[in-house]
């Protein structure tokens, strides 16, 4: 085995697992999602301050929290579809196709499956298929496009 089929083999891996992971995280229920957002935001507030050597009552971790959740949930929404943009970047890598075409179909696969993933949502118990997720999905996957073409000039 070649070592470009063994890299091919393990981004292919990468995709699979990252796609999974993106559907387990979809059928989470509502309250559950959300109260993982908040704890993760929540413990960074904490260490935030704890690491500036500030102090931070419990209420006002409450109220950074819930300012913070929603703007938060959307920027996870982009960083998981621009990891999985550069995850199958790396699969077209070695390809021989036009440079474009592998930028579109890298956009046009993470759009689909964006739209997939809203639709899967909307039989999750208490949760919603959003068009706003499906263009902040697609926009990630945008940047990861940007971001993995200036990584690779020569690409």
């Amino acid at each position: 085995m070649t070592n470009k089929n063994l890299k091919r083999i393990i981004s292919s891996f990468l995709v699979i697992l990252w796609l999974s992971i993106i559907f387990i995280s979809s059928n989470m229920k509502s309250q559950e999602s959300n109260s993982s957002s908040k704890a993760i935001i929540s413990k960074s507030i904490e260490i935030g301050y704890f690491m500036v050597g500030k102090n931070i009552s419990s209420e006002e971790i409450i109220i950074l929290t819930n300012k913070l959740n929603y703007p938060f949930r959307k920027c996870m929404h982009a960083s998981v579809f621009f990891i999985l943009s550069i995850f199958i970047l790396n699969i077209f890598k070695d390809i021989k196709i036009e440079k474009w075409k592998k930028y579109m179909y890298t956009i046009l696969f993470c759009f689909l499956w964006a739209l997939l993933d809203e639709s899967h949502q909307l039989s999750v118990n208490g949760r919603t298929g959003q068009m706003l997720d499906v263009w902040i999905d697609t926009i990630g996957s945008i940047i990861g496009c940007i971001i993995f073409k200036i990584l690779k000039r020569n690409d």
